[in-house]
């Protein structure tokens, strides 16, 4: 087992996910923002109008079925009208991480996003739930979490990134890092570093909360790769289970040192 085969592993192709946007009170260009945040992914987007719903709400359905309802501000507000800046700078810290329940609950649909100058929008769902991932491990405060950079670097690089890891790591989680290129800059924080040149870690990106073994908290694993730094094959799953047998790879192939 490798990183690249838990996304085969975790896609789930037999239920078919879409947005709703039901009784929009928000400008056509903002509507326009959901639809093309989606585009070119397997989740279709569309405008109803309901006499006996809410209004301006958006509503994620799976064969037919609502699974989850969010206001579309607050959709707006999380993914929509932000730049990935809000999280390197630290503008959102990890305490005000609330993402809308339509966007968390695409758990399991496989995305390929571009990041920014190929694509806009599409990577910022992945930014999006590396957050909540985080949050929800700094509020649980104790279990494993371990994150993938890519480049050591960017802990440090980020203002933002390296104060939501010093909140993190000063807790009862046990934090793991990984990532290739200089470490000593991560000397000081009560982390454990991999540094590891090998191609998965290099080309990897993944944010996994697994909670202690009595716990009954929710525990969450996102995992995206790439092969040429553009483009992302990637995806999430809010499950105790599937965090636990990545965190376990994880520890497994690369150490618990």
């Amino acid at each position: 087992m490798v990183l690249r085969e838990f996304i085969d592993e975790f896609a789930d192709g037999s239920a078919d996910a879409s947005l709703s946007i039901v009784n929009g009170e928000q400008p056509p260009m903002v509507a326009r923002m959901l639809n093309s945040l989606f585009d070119e992914q397997p989740v279709a987007v569309s405008e109803v109008a309901r006499v006996l719903s809410d209004s301006d709400v958006i509503q994620l359905r799976r064969d037919g079925t609502v699974v989850s309802q969010s206001e579309f501000r607050d959709v707006r507000d999380a993914v929509l009208a932000v730049n990935s800046d809000l999280y390197i700078t630290g503008s959102r810290p990890l305490e005000d991480v609330e993402t809308p329940a339509v966007i968390r609950d695409l758990e399991g649909t496989r995305f390929r996003v571009r990041g920014y100058p190929a694509g806009t929008k599409g990577k910022l769902l992945l930014i999006e739930i590396s957050r909540y991932i985080e949050s929800l491990a700094l509020r649980h405060g104790d279990g494993e979490l371990h994150t993938g950079f890519q480049r050591l670097s960017r802990i440090v690089d980020e203002r933002g990134t390296q104060r939501a890891y010093e909140k993190l790591a000063d807790t009862d989680l046990d934090v793991h890092i990984y990532g290739i290129g200089e470490a000593d800059a991560l000397a000081s924080h009560p982390v454990t570093v991999h540094n590891d040149d090998v191609e998965e870690i290099r080309r990897g990106w993944f944010v996994v909360f697994s909670p202690p073994p009595v716990s009954d908290e929710t525990g969450a694993a996102l995992i995206a790769v790439t092969d040429d730094d553009v483009e992302w094959d990637g995806i999430w799953l809010i499950d105790i289970d599937a965090a636990r047998k990545v965190s376990g790879y994880l520890s497994t192939e690369y150490g618990a040192e």
